[in-house]
């Protein structure tokens, strides 16, 4: 007996995964660099990963830099803010936080926020008010929100970012085959 199978090999159509970091300090710089490796290796060869790393100070060199780096920051998949010292306020990330919101974002999916906070030098005295902080921008830029705190073994298992780096490509997943079958419905017509 003969029989045609068509096997359709698993396409990916929109395979980037676009990462964005930001952070306020050069130890939260390594933090944010290591995160971004962690969730390349979790996202696979199936999704080409594009990391993006700005210090918080550079958007204050010119209006022009600090849109770019906005508009990217609001258009990325997975948005890492990383600093160590929370024993005072950082308005200036709020204020770039809170400017997120006015962007139009061109994601086809909800994003991921990731606060990598403290470290093992520093007290947390403002813990509380960053985390709510970080909540409220994810809530208004359309994105999940996870934070880990940086103490000395945080960078000894990323097992803590599985889960969301998997709800994540999924609903990238998902929203790259609607795009796709939208654009073929049409194409048939």
């Amino acid at each position: 007996m003969y029989t045609d199978t068509l096997i359709e090999p698993e396409v990916v159509r929109d395979g980037k995964l676009r990462l964005f970091s930001l952070y306020v300090d050069f130890a939260a710089a390594e933090r944010a660099r290591w995160v971004t490796g962690q969730i390349a290796g979790l996202a696979g060869r199936r999704w080409k990963s594009n990391a993006e790393m700005w210090n918080l100070d550079s958007l204050a060199t010119g209006n022009p830099i600090r849109k770019m780096v906005t508009q990217d920051a609001a258009d990325a998949d997975v948005l890492v803010v990383a600093m160590s010292s929370l024993d005072r306020r950082e308005p200036e990330l709020i204020q770039w936080l809170d400017s997120l919101v006015a962007g139009k974002a061109n994601r086809p999916a909800s994003g991921l926020l990731i606060g990598l906070l403290g470290d093992e030098e520093h007290s947390a005295a403002e813990l509380d008010w960053m985390v709510k902080q970080f909540l409220g921008c994810a809530q208004r830029t359309d994105r999940d929100f996870i934070w880990r705190w940086m103490g000395l073994e945080a960078m000894a298992d990323g097992d803590w970012l599985a889960d969301s780096v998997e709800v994540l490509l999924a609903r990238k997943q998902s929203a790259g085959d609607e795009m796709f079958l939208q654009k073929a419905a049409v194409g048939a017509v």
